[in-house]
Formats: structure tokens, C-alpha cells, sequence
């Protein structure tokens, strides 16, 4: 009995760990777990009146009946746990027996057990831990020749793990049996995982797609914003060369105001953030200056000193990093209740890009993980997920944080007093 309850408490743990739950955290939990103590009781029965094998598969089956209302993956995947788990119980029916009598000592008694539960829970976690991600990668997906062909090598294992194939062995029928299960296990094992990395392959390829795209999309409103730049740069030299005009044409008039009013207009406009240079790069220059303008308009004080030099960064790129970098510094600077101010620089190295942005503003609270309201799936994402989300301290910063990763890079927020530090370092 305690084998069964063993076995049918990793079978459990198949169906937490591998599907995609539907309901919270605790109401799954205890959903399965009174379906384990059902499939305790039905496999007892089985037991008792066909033996730990009928057992093992009649337990399963409850699982299984639970996890169509439980889980959101489809009949194929979650049967196939029942084959995962019937394939466990008949390899470790071949493997115990073997390995325990090659010890050299006496294996009788509470060793006998202790090592038949350890085995049991050591290969089941392997397999979980194996199968995590590839079940979770392809959870929305519907049945496929894929599967049916792991179905059959899970068959496979069943049979080679209770005898059946034992007409294909002439001698040392235990060690063939053994060493071809093992080798079908770890057969499904790397087919689940190049399947998956194929498919996180595939992933990458649409997201690189995905993400040209997006620069593509970039580089128009980067060129819009330069030509609405130069506009105002065209309209602001028209304006002072008509006053230039007025200005010859009344020297010898009556009109002394002018000539000031001229001055003035002219001090001004060589004072207008949106018209002043920052950077060689025109559209570079482009997204600095509208920037510059924003603050100017919200009372921020603005400095900029943007060197990039070489880099095999695109110009696209580069103003993709600036803009979204500057975006976040004006926009937290201006909710400040305090002196704002906004210092940004650039600076190349061998290598290397370094941006960084000082700006007013408070550090924005680190969001604590919390079980409430989670599901099961959600809780394991966050724990063995390999690619953990875009942290909430980085919103506005999407694009530029996919650039950085993408150029080995760091990106990082951090506080000394009143300034924040925006800081982004690319290495080539």
C-alpha cells in the first residue's frame, strides 16, 4: 500500500507541475488532492483484486478524470501522463530488483524500502524537472503526430519494464531489460527537449521578426520628428531674415523699438531647446531636441552631452535607446514635486556604449511576489521561469531593454538622494 500511495502522489505531482491549471493556487491543489485520496482508495481495490499494476493504472485514471475539469491542456497531453506514470512504476519494477541485487551487502528490510521510495521520488522529479518546460511551452497546442509518437514510446517502456519483451533477450534477461528502458526514457526525455528548443527557436525567429518590424515602424516616426525639426529650423532662419530685412529698412526710420525687438527675437530663438545641437547624428539631434523641448515646457532643467563616436548600434536602434531613455527620464521628472532637472550623457568606449540618465524623481517600489489570487503555473513560472518578464521598475523601456540584452548589455535603475540613475551599458 505504501508503494501505491507513493506512486500515485508523483502521478499527482505530474498533473500540478506539468498541465496548465485553470483555477487558484489552493483550489487546485485541494481539487487534486482529494482526487488522490480517491485514486488511493480505487487503486487499493484494484489491488486487492487484480494486482499493483491493474492499481497503479486504475489511480492514474482518477487523476485523469480530475485533470479534465482541473487543467486546460488537451485529452492527448494529459493522457499521456497516465502512460508517464505506468511507465515509472513498471521501469522501477525492473530497475529495483536488478540494482538491489548487485549490492554486495544484504538489502532486506527498511533499507529495501527506504531505497524503493527514494528511487521513486528521484525519478519522477527527473522526469518533471525534464518535462517542465516543454509541457508548459506547448500547453495551448492541440494534438499533434508528435505525441502519438511518444505515446507509443511510452508503450514501449511499459512493456520492456514488465516482461513483455523478454523474448527478445537470450541472456541476462534483467540488465537488457533494464538498459533498454533506460534508454527509452532518456529517448523521450530528448525528444520533449529538441522539440522544445526547436520550438523556443522558432519563437525567437517570429520575435526577431517581430522586432525588425518594430524598427521599421521607429524609423518612420524618427524620420517625422527630423523633418518636423528642420521645419521649425527653415521657419525660425525665414523669420530672422525678415526681420533682418526690417530691421536694414528702418535703421534710418523712425522706428527705435525695432532694431531691440530684433535683438531680442534673435537671443531667443538661438535659446529654443528644440533648435540647438546636440549630436552629430541629425536623427539622433532630432529625438534629443524634442526632448529638450518637453522639458523646457514642464519647467525641467536640461543638459545633454551625447557623444556615441562608432558603434554598430543602427541609428534606428540608437534612437530607439535614447528616446524611450529620455521619455521616462522627462516623464518622472516632471511628476517630481521638487526641482527637476534632467542630465543625460553618452559616452563610447572601446567596445562599448555607455547611456545614462539623472533625473529627479523617487524610485518606484519594488513590486513583492505574492501567492494571492495566483495559480499553480504562475507560481512555477516564477520560479524556474528562464526568461523572467520585464521588470516593472523598466516600464516605458520595453524596446530598449530587448536592444540591450541583444548587444550583451545591462540595463539598471538606482537612487543617490533625490536623482534617480537610468543607466544602460552595450558591449560589442
Amino acid at each position: 500500500m505504501t508503494d501505491l500511495a507513493i506512486v500515485l502522489l508523483c502521478a499527482a505531482g505530474f498533473y500540478l507541475a506539468l498541465l496548465e491549471d485553470r483555477f487558484r493556487l489552493w483550489a487546485t491543489v485541494a481539487s487534486y488532492g482529494a482526487a488522490y485520496l480517491v485514486s488511493l482508495g480505487i487503486g487499493w481495490i484494484f489491488s486487492r483484486l487484480l494486482g499493483p499494476s491493474w492499481a497503479v493504472a486504475a489511480g492514474s485514471l482518477v487523476l485523469f478524470a480530475a485533470s479534465l475539469l482541473l487543467s486546460k491542456n488537451n485529452l492527448l497531453q494529459k493522457f499521456y501522463l497516465v502512460l508517464l506514470t505506468l511507465s515509472c512504476h513498471f521501469y522501477l519494477e525492473a530497475f529495483l530488483p536488478t540494482v538491489l541485487g548487485i549490492m554486495p551487502f544484504s538489502t532486506a528490510g527498511v533499507f529495501a524500502g527506504l531505497f524503493t521510495l527514494v528511487s521513486q521520488l528521484l525519478l519522477a522529479a527527473l522526469l518533471g524537472l525534464c518535462l517542465y518546460r516543454p509541457f508548459h511551452h506547448f500547453s495551448d497546442r492541440g494534438p499533434s503526430a508528435f505525441l502519438v509518437g511518444m505515446y507509443i514510446v511510452q508503450l514501449a517502456v511499459c512493456g520492456v519494464g514488465n516482461g513483455r519483451t523478454d523474448f527478445l533477450f537470450r541472456v541476462h534477461v534483467p540488465a537488457e531489460r533494464l538498459l533498454l528502458a533506460t534508454l527509452l526514457l532518456i529517448a523521450v526525455v530528448f525528444a520533449f527537449r529538441s522539440v522544445y528548443q526547436a520550438g523556443k527557436f522558432r519563437q525567437q525567429a517570429v520575435e526577431e521578426i517581430a522586432r525588425n518590424g518594430m524598427l521599421d515602424m521607429k524609423a518612420g516616426e524618427f524620420s517625422d520628428i527630423l523633418a518636423a525639426v528642420q521645419e521649425a529650423k527653415a521657419a525660425r532662419k525665414a523669420g530672422e531674415y525678415a526681420l533682418d530685412t526690417v530691421n536694414v529698412m528702418l535703421q534710418d526710420g523712425n522706428g527705435e523699438m525695432i532694431p531691440r525687438y530684433v535683438s531680442l527675437f534673435k537671443k531667443n530663438g538661438n535659446a529654443l531647446p528644440l533648435l540647438a545641437t546636440y549630436n552629430e547624428n541629425p536623427y539622433l539631434n532630432a529625438v534629443i531636441a524634442t526632448k529638450a523641448a518637453f522639458a523646457a515646457q514642464h519647467g525641467i532643467s536640461f543638459e545633454s552631452n551625447a557623444v556615441t563616436g562608432d558603434t554598430p548600434l543602427s541609428t534606428v536602434e540608437l534612437c530607439v535607446l535614447v528616446n524611450e531613455l529620455l521619455t521616462r527620464a522627462c516623464v518622472d521628472a516632471a511628476a517630481y514635486q521638487g526641482e527637476k532637472r534632467v542630465r543625460f550623457t553618452a559616452s563610447p568606449a572601446e567596445d562599448s556604449l555607455t547611456l545614462e540618465a539623472v533625473y529627479s524623481g523617487e524610485l518606484p517600489q519594488q513590486p513583492v511576489f505574492s501567492w494571492k489570487g495566483k495559480n499553480l503555473s504562475e507560481i512555477l513560472e516564477w520560479l524556474f521561469d528562464e526568461e523572467p518578464a520585464i521588470q516593472e521598475d523598466f516600464h516605458g523601456l520595453e524596446s530598449a531593454q530587448e536592444i540591450v540584452e541583444r548587444y550583451s548589455g545591462k540595463l539598471s535603475l538606482s537612487g543617490a538622494g533625490e536623482d534617480i540613475i537610468l543607466h544602460m551599458s552595450l558591449h560589442f
